[in-house]
């Protein structure tokens, strides 16, 4: 045992003699390992900003120098232990709350990535991050669900007059129609519809899983009157086209003719559920539970519901029933005939038997 203590102790500071890579250095050999995993584009690209907060807890840490090094040798699982506290502790400058424990979920896992990709690629010696233990996933969903009234006040706001927001009005129509998730409808190209067969090929799915859903037909003139009037003016307007096929085949395009960033529909989101005066708290996502929750009602099996939505685990779809749980019992107390009549008789035991 303490030849193999030794063993560590050599190996970490054979390590801590090594050149310090920069952040920014540590940033573009991460994504050119995600990019050798296979891992989706989006995840590449968002994977710094969602390591922000260890930025910032290094550098509270002195473990991050002036010159932007980062001192990975120093980083043992006590500060790992530390970071999950701080995490907990978090204030958000945008909303001046804590830290939501779906958000503290999505930290503390891609700090767990990262130091895989420290190790594996030799940088450290050891994995510091394998003592986080990520908190409970609730049970409750994370936003409000929309009442039919609610979502059809919502799809009539965007101006079908002007090109961005009649492709706002079909972004809308596609979410509810499929449940995507905001990165899987802004990867799409124009060639993953299939409309012969009503489908639409998800090639980007979360773990790069590619799934293949229904189009209804509710949501098919729309994607073609799209496509055939609107698209290919907003591809006009791009000053550089892409070279590349994938590039040019956007099936979403930004005013400028570019691909739709993230940042601009979550604000295109708000100025609309404003204007549909909605009060509940809306995300992206907010079509897709409600469209699991109402398939749900209706009778669909939840394994159905699961190849729709994506989900690789039954356990993720099955939190659903929660909320048509209690929507039944609430419909069983305001309806069941037993409950809105008088009992005829008090709940009074008359034989002699105690």
């Amino acid at each position: 045992m303490k030849d193999l203590a030794q063993s560590g102790t050599v190996e970490r500071e054979s390590m801590g003699n090594q050149k310090l890579a920069t952040w920014d250095e540590l940033m573009a050999a991460l994504r050119q390992w995600l990019a050798a995993g296979n891992y989706a584009a989006q995840a590449q690209k968002d994977f710094p900003q969602k390591l922000k907060q260890l930025r910032i807890f290094l550098g509270l840490r002195g473990l991050i120098d002036a010159e932007n090094r980062v001192d990975l040798a120093a980083i043992e699982p006590a500060t790992m232990s530390d970071y999950q506290a701080f995490v907990y502790d978090y204030i958000s400058p945008k909303t001046g709350k804590p830290l939501s424990t779906q958000s503290q979920i999505h930290a503390l896992s891609y700090v767990q990535s990262f130091f895989r990709f420290l190790r594996q690629t030799e940088r450290t010696a050891f994995d510091p991050a394998k003592v986080i233990r990520l908190p409970r996933h609730p049970q409750r969903l994370p936003v409000d669900l929309l009442t039919p009234e609610e979502m059809r006040r919502l799809l009539a706001v965007p101006d079908l007059g002007t090109p961005t927001g009649f492709r706002d009005r079909c972004i809308f129509e596609l979410f509810w129609c499929t449940g995507m998730r905001i990165s899987e409808l802004l990867s799409l190209a124009v060639a993953d519809l299939d409309f012969a067969q009503g489908l639409v090929t998800i090639r980007h799915g979360k773990g790069n899983k590619p799934r293949v859903v229904p189009l209804g037909a509710g949501v098919l003139p729309w994607l073609r009157e799209y496509i055939e009037k609107v698209r290919p003016w907003l591809a006009m307007n791009e000053p550089n086209p892409p070279q590349t096929k994938e590039g040019a085949n956007w099936l979403f395009l930004s005013r400028f003719g570019r691909q739709m960033e993230k940042s601009g529909l979550f604000y295109k989101l708000r100025a609309y559920q404003r204007r549909a005066k909605i009060k509940k708290k809306l995300s992206t996502h907010t079509f897709r539970h409600t469209l699991a929750s109402e398939m749900l009602k209706a009778g669909a099996d939840l394994r159905h519901i699961q190849e729709l939505l994506g989900h690789e685990n039954l356990t993720t779809t099955q939190r659903y029933l929660h909320v048509v749980k209690a929507d039944l019992k609430k419909a069983h107390s305001k309806t069941h005939p037993r409950e809105t009549h008088a009992p005829t008789a008090d709940p009074n035991y008359h034989g002699s038997r105690q």
